[in-house]
């Protein structure tokens, strides 16, 4: 059983690349403030100094090291939960912070090149009370994702499949830790995938 503390009133969302979670917080956010409710919608990288860092290396406008790469998510994220306008913060004055990824996505892709138990180590980090994992096959991601400008490191479909493996190896880690996990069917519509979510929570 895994001991990091579950935090409340915080919600993850997780999948691959082009399986909507960016929709679904935008979506999460709107219906927070329709509904008069204070929401922090967030998502890492964040906008930080070592996330835009991060996107470089990503986009492959730069080339680090990949245990570099995983530190500097991990640096990213310390900062996302516990700086000045972090998630802790915002939920500490009465808001539910949701968030377009966290340590699932380290898990999922710095494991490929750093090892499970190294990205582990680094991401001892409280969990959300919700995550939400939209479940959809790196065919249709790729698909999906054609029309972007261009291609970031970890777009290719053999990695990708890979991601899938170790994003569920990485939830099922936390199986017993008191987060409560529901995956979702990504082929559905996003106004069908938006309401489960919300009735959830």
């Amino acid at each position: 059983m895994n001991s990091a503390n579950v935090l409340k009133n915080f919600i993850v969302l997780e999948g691959l690349d082009g399986s909507g979670t960016t929709t679904q917080l935008k979506m999460i956010s709107e219906r927070f403030r329709n509904n008069g409710m204070k929401c922090f919608p967030t998502m890492e990288p964040t906008e930080s100094s070592i996330g835009k860092l991060i996107r470089d290396a990503l986009k492959k406008n730069i080339s680090i090291d990949a245990k570099t790469m995983a530190l500097l998510f991990a640096s990213d994220r310390n900062e996302h939960l516990y700086g000045k306008e972090g998630i802790i913060r915002f939920i500490d004055h009465g808001y539910t912070a949701v968030s377009d990824r966290y340590l699932f996505s380290s898990i999922a892709y710095q494991s490929l090149s750093c090892g499970f138990e190294w990205v582990l180590g680094l991401n001892d980090f409280p969990l959300p009370e919700y995550l939400f994992f939209i479940d959809l096959s790196p065919e249709i991601c790729q698909t999906r994702m054609k029309n972007r400008e261009s291609r970031e490191l970890f777009d290719e479909i053999e990695i990708q499949e890979k991601i899938l493996i170790n994003y569920k190896k990485g939830i099922n880690y936390y199986a017993d830790s008191g987060m409560k996990v529901f995956y979702l069917d990504g082929n559905e519509p996003p106004e069908m995938i938006n309401e489960k979510i919300w009735n959830i929570i």
